[in-house]
C-alpha cells in the first residue's frame, strides 16, 4: 500500500509539471491543477484498492508521454523565450515558435483527455459527478489583473505618447 501511495504521488508531480508547463505562469489555467490539485482530486474520490490499481496503470502507462509532451511544451515556450530576445521584430521566426507552443499545448491537451477519459471509465457515476464538481475553473482574478495590467500599460503610454495617435 504504502509502495502505491508513494508510486501515486510521483506520477502525480510527473503529470502535474507537464500541466504547470502547458498551463504556463501563475495557477491554475488551461494546463489543470498542477500535481497537488491532482492528488487531492484522487484522494478525495475515496478508491477502492482495486480503482486505485486501476487508476495508477493508467497513469504509469502515460508517465513517458506526459514527460515527453512536457518536454516539448518546455522546449517550445524556451525557442519562443529566445526568438524573443534575440529577434522580436522577425515575424516569421515569432509565427514559427508560436505553431511549436500551439502543437506541443494541443498535443499536450490531447493526452491529458485521453487519459482523463480512461481514469473517469474506472470511477463510479457518483465519483465521475464528484471528478466533475471539483473541476474549478480558474480564478477570475486572473482575468481581472490581466485588464487591470492592459489598463495600467495604457495609462502609461497615453501619459507619455503625448497627444497624437
Amino acid at each position: 500500500m504504502k509502495k502505491l501511495c508513494y508510486g501515486l504521488l510521483t506520477l502525480a508531480i510527473l503529470v502535474g509539471s507537464a500541466y504547470a508547463v502547458a498551463a504556463g505562469p501563475g495557477p491554475g489555467g488551461p494546463g489543470g491543477p498542477g500535481p497537488e490539485g491532482l492528488l487531492n482530486r484522487l484522494l478525495s474520490l475515496k478508491l477502492s484498492e482495486a480503482q486505485k490499481h486501476d487508476v495508477a496503470v493508467v497513469l504509469k502507462e502515460n508517465r513517458s508521454a506526459f514527460e515527453v509532451a512536457g518536454k516539448a511544451m518546455f522546449e517550445a515556450f524556451g525557442a519562443m523565450h529566445e526568438v524573443m530576445r534575440a529577434e522580436p521584430g522577425n515575424e516569421e521566426k515569432v509565427r514559427q515558435a508560436s505553431r511549436r507552443i500551439g502543437v506541443a499545448g494541443e498535443e499536450l491537451a490531447v493526452l491529458r483527455g485521453k487519459v482523463e477519459a480512461k481514469v473517469l471509465a474506472v470511477l463510479t457515476p457518483e465519483q465521475r459527478k464528484q471528478w466533475a464538481e471539483d473541476d474549478v475553473p480558474p480564478p477570475p482574478k486572473n482575468k481581472e489583473r490581466f485588464h487591470a495590467g492592459g489598463e495600467l500599460v495604457n495609462e502609461w503610454v497615453d501619459a507619455h505618447a503625448g497627444s497624437g495617435k
